[in-house]
């Protein structure tokens, strides 16, 4: 029997109130990946569901099936439509320049009942799509992270247009001048008051990982976007469709800052000759968003959350709550969502940090990190994708939007967004949150070595028989992965 996505996300709500409590894991509600065997722990209140499994079928509301999900799903972002209905748009991070241009951007299409309509691919012929974001007129800006190639590309969530290339990091729109604009492009954020873009950029002054070469002394230096005349008469344009040249001209400059004595923040400017900015600062920066003209964004190196009050020209700097580099984020009000990146270990999570402190959403173990974190217009469920294996749509057991005051809040490391607090003042909580992760991984080890020991054949017929591969279609995938929740609800899915 298949179960659609829409009929998975039948799970039942609290009629009792408020049940999401973040950093609170006391309930013990898992999603076991049936094809990666990775396991997301979520906070109490939560329940989740895979809408999209790397390598495998992607599963349609009317139980057909469309083409393979796409692998290292990273960024995304998600897309209201005129029907009530929604687009997840996921970048695939994957391949390498020139022989191997096999990334992109894929979407998945939901109605206004959640139902999943569509998936397709929007971009191809790129490499290593990390990043991105949305504009204000409808689009997704998709980065490439590949320092010697990448670009930042405008692309039609419901595919009716084609993709095309953008000014944003200062590259012409035949490429005639790419070569020195090149970048490791992570994410996009366009300030709709004073409709300017910003990208990031993760590469940094010495990265180990390219070689010692004086004219990448700027790498890394954050890209600031003005559209020129011509770009902002398309933004007066009536049409969305017509908007799209607001990206594809116009003047970049670089970020220089000035920390203040205290090093938690300072004052900061936007230099026009890319060799005067000090990357170094904020070296490896990733996850962006504007809103409020706040700048917000995220650095891989000495891990800190950077907030640049756009108009004061200020800035603040907190260290970010967790041992692991920091990747994609949303803000939601004044609530930062924020992934973190440990590649392989166990305990990345999506933290919720506002001004008193921080706390997980989720975290994994088995899997890989979570990216492309978002949430649909009205709030009402978020979507991250863990690098690699799937994608998730993940909503509150009460039936309230993610805005909406949780039933408690556990902060599990103390320290608000702009507090300024360093990687020493949240040491203990920290060290706190990673003992307990190493706890539960020692603990699900052991308990699967058990498993595997008491199921152990007996004999060698058994071991012959139980060695004989099976075949595991998508939809049995996606049916355990809803039975998992189901069961751990203690709903019957039908």
């Amino acid at each position: 029997m298949k179960l659609s996505i829409a009929a998975a996300l039948l799970l039942s709500y609290s009629a009792s109130g408020q049940t999401w409590e973040p950093g609170n894991f006391s309930d013990g509600t898992k999603l076991v990946d049936p094809v990666t065997g990775g396991t997301l722990h979520l906070s109490n209140g939560l329940q989740a569901v895979a809408v999209g499994n790397s390598g495998q079928p992607v599963i349609l509301a009317d139980d057909s099936e469309a083409s393979a999900y796409h692998p290292n799903c990273d960024g995304g972002a998600s897309f209201p439509q005129e029907d009530g209905g929604h687009i997840y748009v996921s970048n695939s991070e994957w391949g390498t320049y020139p022989d191997d241009l096999s990334g992109g951007v894929y979407a998945l299409t939901f109605d206004g009942e959640n139902k999943l309509q569509k998936y397709q691919q929007l971009l191809s012929g790129t490499a290593k799509n990390c990043h991105g974001g949305e504009t204000p007129w409808g689009t997704w800006i998709s980065c490439e992270e590949t320092r010697d190639d990448g670009r930042c590309w405008q692309v039609d969530p419901t595919g009716a247009k084609e993709p095309a290339r953008t000014f944003l990091t200062g590259q012409t729109m035949d490429g005639s001048n790419a070569g020195e604009n090149f970048g490791n492009w992570e994410a996009f954020a366009w300030d709709a008051d004073d409709n300017k873009g910003y990208v990031t950029n993760d590469d940094y002054p010495n990265n180990p990982g390219f070689p010692d070469d004086p004219s990448f002394s700027y790498q890394g230096a954050i890209v600031r976007f003005s559209p020129d005349e011509t770009a902002l008469a398309c933004l007066a344009a009536e049409s969305d469709a017509d908007k799209w040249c607001a990206v594809e001209s116009g003047t970049v400059d670089y970020l220089r800052i000035t920390p203040s004595e205290s090093g938690t923040g300072g004052t900061f400017e936007w230099v026009s000759d890319k060799n005067d900015a000090n990357p170094e600062l904020y070296a490896g920066s990733e996850g962006a968003h504007v809103e409020n003209g706040i700048f917000t964004f995220s650095t891989i190196v000495d891990r800190y959350l950077f907030q640049l009050d756009l108009a004061a020209g200020t800035y603040t700097r907190s260290a970010v709550p967790f041992s692991f580099e920091p990747d994609n984020l949303r803000l939601l009000g004044d609530v930062v969502y924020l992934c973190s990146d440990g590649d392989d270990n166990p305990g990345d999570a999506v933290w919720r940090w506002d001004d008193k402190g921080a706390s997980r959403v989720f975290y994994e173990v088995g899997h890989s990190y979570p990216a492309g974190v978002d949430f649909t217009s009205d709030k009402m469920s978020m979507f991250v994708s863990l690098y690699g294996d799937a994608t998730y749509r993940i909503t509150r057991t009460d039936g309230l939007a993610f805005d909406a005051e949780p039933k408690s809040i556990n902060y599990e490391v103390n320290g608000g967004i702009a507090d300024g607090k360093t990687h020493e003042e949240i040491a203990d909580d920290v060290n706190a949150v990673n003992a307990s992760i190493e706890a539960d991984t020692t603990t699900t080890a052991s308990s699967e070595a058990a498993s595997e020991e008491e199921s152990a054949p007996a004999d060698e017929e058994a071991s012959t028989s139980e060695s004989t591969p099976v075949e595991t279609s998508s939809a049995v995938n996606n049916m355990a992965a809803g039975t998992v929740m189901g069961i751990l609800t203690g709903t019957l899915m039908l």
